[in-house]
C-alpha cells in the first residue's frame, strides 16, 4: 500500500511576499472503520467479528473514561492518548481577581495521539508513496 498525497499552495513559512511555496500532503483516501477492523481482526485470528467488535467497543468505553479523568491512555506498541485543552491566554493580573474564571478562557478539549517510536519507525520503513494529481499543476 502507499500513502497518498498531493502537491498543495501552502502559506509563505517565510513571509516573503510575491513568492509562491507548495508542499506535498498526505491525503486520506478512505475511512478504515469500525466495522472493517472488527472482520480484518476476525480474518486474521481464531476471534470472530463479533467478539472483535465487543472488544473494540469496550476499548472505546475505557478509553474515553480514562480521557475523561485526566489520564494518559498508553496501548504499548501503538502509542498513547491524551487530553489537551485550547484556551485563550490572559495577562497574570487577571488571575489575581477575587472572581477570576479560568474556565471562561477555555475554547476547545481536544484529543492527541502520540504514535510509539517503533509504530513510526515501522511506517517509516515499509511506506511507498503515491502522488494523484495536485492543486500546484491546475
Amino acid at each position: 500500500m502507499a500513502i497518498t498525497y498531493q502537491v498543495k499552495k501552502v502559506k509563505n513559512p517565510k513571509g516573503i511576499e510575491g513568492a509562491t511555496y507548495y508542499a506535498a500532503r498526505a491525503v486520506k483516501t478512505s475511512d478504515y472503520t469500525f466495522d472493517e477492523l472488527a472482520e480484518d481482526i476476525n480474518n486474521s485470528t481464531t476471534v470472530t467479528q463479533a467478539d472483535a467488535f465487543a472488544v473494540l467497543k469496550s476499548m472505546k468505553k475505557y478509553i474515553k473514561q480514562a480521557l475523561l479523568a485526566g489520564r494518559r491512555v498508553v496501548l504499548s506498541d501503538l502509542g498513547a492518548f491524551k487530553v489537551a485543552l485550547t484556551s485563550r491566554c490572559y495577562p497574570e493580573e487577571t488571575m489575581e481577581s477575587d472572581d477570576f474564571q479560568p474556565s471562561v478562557f477555555i475554547k476547545g478539549i481536544r484529543v492527541g495521539f502520540r504514535p510509539e517510536a517503533k509504530l513510526l519507525k515501522e511506517l517509516r520503513a515499509e511506506h511507498s508513496l503515491k502522488r494523484i494529481s495536485s492543486e500546484a499543476m491546475k
